[in-house]
């Protein structure tokens, strides 16, 4: 006679099963940012919970840092495996710490190619090294030309396209009491390179050959020593704010008030523009052309890398690919971040602004400074010739020539 088992007995024994059955495996990667306040609450409770969710095997540890710690810390780190497994990074860091090995080279992995197609060639070009991309753009920007409707409908001009029509729209801006500027015609900011740049661009001239081997025949070239020329008297005359030479100017507060009545600057000036001074009639305009050009900026913004130190790769793979994703880009858009897809223009919060579709065109054409490991020596030379040539200290011809002659000594190091 079979003797029956007890239920309890039963239950103990199917509950004892279930616990020895391994639970599926949980994967966690680390991803350090330098994001502000507001960025970091939409990143940790919009972004991440949509990317855990749509990956339950995977959690992502967000882990908030200034801007020289981050960039010191991942030095130190990316290599061991002590590092984070994802790491948002400035652009011009790109180049450096994939020379340094700290970075995973991402050709070989899955969807790649297809994200190639979607984002905007100038900030994906701050991630190529050497014939390898070593991060994708996250987030970008750029400069575009600014201005106040008000005061180009009172002075019967119109947003100039081409340099010629810049020098006399800014002459015709410039207002004097006597020999005393009162309104300056435009600001082009410092004598810095993402102030300058753009303009040699758009004038036809560059830095280096397209292979970053050598910078005589090019940062030298008549189109760059022609636009550094063009800028120099434009400081001498008097008609661009006085930055330009050094001095001290109230930037944003000097154009709202009418002291400045076109300017350069970042979709964050826009922002500020709209949050702070809604009332005001501001304009937004492609960037102007020289003769031997078209319309470029510079690009700014963050990549996204994965460092070669990663344990988790492929899940830092899936994390990396959710943030290029329309969802995700989406979500930071509406946060106030300029997306790098094309698609983005798109968006509500871009199709429907007096100004974020004007950055997205100008991105079409916009530019990254040089990627190379060792820029900060190469933009430190460029800014010194730009600085002598401005303040008349030397002629741009000269300066140029010297700057290019010291950066391919950087070159060929």
């Amino acid at each position: 006679m079979r003797q029956s088992v007890p239920a309890a007995w039963r239950l103990a024994v199917i509950l004892s099963l279930l616990l020895a059955v391994p639970a599926a495996a949980q994967t966690t990667i680390t991803f350090w940012h330098g994001y502000s306040e507001l960025e970091t609450v939409v990143l940790e409770q919009e972004l991440i919970p949509r990317f855990e969710a749509a990956h339950p095997g995977i959690t992502v540890e967000a882990v908030r840092l200034g801007y020289d710690d981050l960039r010191d810390k991942l030095v130190a780190t990316a290599a061991t495996g002590m590092g984070p497994d994802v790491a948002r990074v400035d652009i011009i860091w790109n180049p450096s710490l994939a020379a340094a090995g700290l970075l995973e080279p991402l050709d070989e992995y899955p969807g790649f190619a297809d994200i190639l197609d979607e984002v905007y060639p100038g900030p994906l070009s701050t991630a190529y090294l050497r014939g390898s991309y070593y991060g994708l753009p996250l987030t970008t920007n750029t400069q575009v030309y600014i201005y106040d409707r008000h005061a180009f409908a009172a002075a019967g001009v119109s947003v100039p396209t081409t340099f010629d029509e810049f020098a006399t729209v800014t002459r015709r801006l410039t207002q004097r009491d006597g020999d005393v500027v009162v309104r300056y015609g435009y600001d082009m900011g410092g004598p810095w390179a993402w102030n300058l740049l753009g303009w040699i661009w758009s004038n036809g001239g560059d830095v280096t050959d397209p292979s970053i081997t050598e910078a005589s025949g090019y940062l030298d070239s008549p189109q760059t020593v022609a636009a550094l020329e063009a800028i120099s008297e434009w400081a001498a005359e008097g008609i661009l704010a006085p930055n330009m030479l050094g001095e001290g100017f109230d930037q944003w507060g000097s154009f709202v008030r009418g002291i400045v009545p076109a300017r350069q600057d970042g979709p964050w000036f826009a922002r500020w523009l709209e949050e702070e001074n809604p009332d005001f009639n501001a304009g937004f305009a492609l960037m102007p052309h020289g003769p031997d050009g078209e319309s470029t900026s510079i690009v700014g913004g963050e990549n996204i890398v994965m460092t070669s130190g990663s344990r988790h790769k492929d899940a830092a793979w899936a994390f990396m690919k959710f943030m290029l994703s329309e969802e995700a880009q989406g979500i930071l858009a509406a946060a106030g971040q300029i997306p790098v897809l094309r698609s983005a223009i798109s968006l509500p919060e871009f199709r429907d602004s007096d100004y974020y579709p004007v950055y997205l065109e100008q991105l079409l054409t916009a530019k990254a400074r040089t990627p190379h490991p060792r820029y900060n020596e190469i933009e430190e030379i460029i800014q010194g010739a730009f600085w002598k040539a401005v303040t008349g200290q030397v002629s741009a011809r000269n300066a140029l020539t010297e700057a290019a002659r010291l950066v391919d000594q950087v070159l060929k190091e």
